[in-house]
Formats: structure tokens, C-alpha cells, sequence
């Protein structure tokens, strides 16, 4: 993937929506910039563990 999902726009999201179901069915992070989840800190430009 070139782009975090922070940089993807609505039509990203609705061409990929089976790649993007993918990175977020079982979020472990979120981006403080914007507040996206995802499965895993590499898609996301400024990622923070959900866990404590």
C-alpha cells in the first residue's frame, strides 16, 4: 500500500472496501492526527496503541 489510510478519500474507500475491511476488523491502533483504526501502525500516519 503507497498510502496510510489516513491519506485515503471517499473514493478509495469505496473502490477498496474489501481491502479496507481487512486492515480494520480488529483495530489495536488509531491515528492521533485523525482517528482512524487499523489492525496494524504501518497504515496509519500517526499511530497509538489502543491497549493500556
Amino acid at each position: 500500500m503507497s498510502k496510510t489510510l489516513c491519506e485515503w478519500r471517499n473514493a478509495t474507500i469505496v473502490k477498496d472496501l474489501k481491502k479496507l475491511r481487512k486492515l480494520v476488523a480488529e483495530p489495536n491502533v488509531v491515528c492521533s492526527k485523525c482517528a482512524r483504526v487499523a489492525n496494524t501502525k504501518k497504515v496509519l500516519c500517526k499511530p497509538i496503541s489502543l491497549k493500556k
